[in-house]
């Protein structure tokens, strides 16, 4: 089963979004990865339009994503000064980093170089593989870093000014303040995320494999699980499950057996976004497939060999795991909230959910 074709409409509507500006704070859209913010100083002239005499307007897009990309393909780069700054020098397609985590997919079919797409569109173009980490509004400046969340080594901090900021940075994956998620769960944000769940699943058949484990032990490193039943973790578990039973249990024949693979939701079904009919059609082929659904469960702590969740009937119960995927949804980044501060446009809960979605 796939959920890639739900996400691949979305993600089509805002690639083919043509962006316009405000004088202040314009929600351009959303798709999969992050929305996308265009801000300008009130007593600035109209984007829009051409500049009324040299030099050129300088505009900085933070970001590389869904809508990075797609306001520089539509952005006459010939009349303005554009630099692009992101920790990621290429644009990945999203939706299939489900298919990436087992080998359906290849990382390199899912990307596509920035400095590519900034070569056919022409223009002076310049491109920093940095991230930025303040914004500072009053300046119009950008305070970036080379060596934080990019794959970059040193330790170079430099400014960067801008007549025109557009803010195309995503969001991040939304723990919740869960105890231990952080040290102890993989995110599925960034083909880098999907490549290290993929060597993880290879090692967890690795040590199950190993003579001196006894049987519930094997169990335990053969205990997948992803919390969340979004799209996201939905189409990670179908993924999951079509890898252990078509290609590694012809690998691992003795322990396939073994295998789990269970799927926390908080709320009362998965998948709460669709059509009803489609969160059922799941949950009856998740049955058949063997994977185990359980809605109305809320994880409240993630040690390094047990998952802790929470149900109003049964109390606290502790799950032993191999390897546990968080997917429960995404969050505002801490440098964005505060540049929203700073310009007195703190998001409400609606924007917000825009803005992240």
């Amino acid at each position: 089963m796939r959920w890639t074709a739900f996400m691949w409409e979305g993600a089509s509507r805002a690639f083919n979004h043509r962006p316009t500006f405000t004088n202040l704070v314009l929600v351009l859209g959303a798709a999969s990865s992050g929305g996308l913010v265009a801000y300008a100083d009130s007593n600035s002239d109209d984007v829009v339009g051409k500049p009324q005499g040299p030099p050129k307007k300088k505009i900085v897009v933070l970001g590389t994503g869904w809508g990075g990309t797609t306001f520089l393909r539509n952005l006459d780069s010939r009349l303005y000064d554009v630099q692009v700054i992101s920790p990621r020098n290429y644009f990945a397609f999203t939706p299939l980093l489900p298919s990436v985590t087992c080998g359906t997919v290849e990382p390199r079919s899912v990307v596509e170089p920035i400095r590519r797409i900034l070569e056919k569109k022409g223009g002076d173009i310049k491109f920093w593989e940095a991230e930025c980490f303040k914004i500072d509004s009053s300046n119009k400046k950008i305070h970036c870093r080379s060596n934080i969340g990019t794959n970059l080594d040193g330790n170079g901090e430099f400014l960067v000014d801008y007549d025109y900021l557009v803010i195309a940075v995503g969001a991040r994956s939304n723990t919740f303040n869960t105890p231990g998620v952080e040290e102890n769960c993989f995110f599925l944000k960034e083909v880098e995320d999907a490549q290290k769940i993929r060597r993880n699943v290879m090692d967890c058949f690795e040590r199950a494999s190993l003579p001196y484990l006894d049987e519930e032990e094997r169990k335990k490193n053969l205990h997948f699980v992803v919390v969340g039943g979004g799209p996201t973790g939905v189409e990670f578990a179908a993924e999951l499950h079509d890898f252990v039973t078509e290609d590694l249990s012809k690998l691992y024949p003795s322990i396939q057996h073994l295998v789990k693979i269970s799927l926390i939701e908080a709320a009362d079904h998965i998948l709460t976004m669709f059509d009803k009919r489609i969160t059922e059609f799941a949950e009856d082929k998740f049955g058949r497939d063997g994977i185990d659904v359980k809605t109305g469960y809320k994880v409240v702590k993630v040690a390094k060999d047990a998952i802790t969740m929470q149900n109003p009937a049964t109390g606290d119960i502790a799950v032993p795991y191999g390897m546990a995927v968080w997917s429960t949804g995404i969050g505002t980044r801490p440098f964005i909230s505060e540049f929203m501060k700073q310009i007195g446009q703190v998001p409400s809960k609606k924007l917000s959910s825009t803005l992240c979605s």
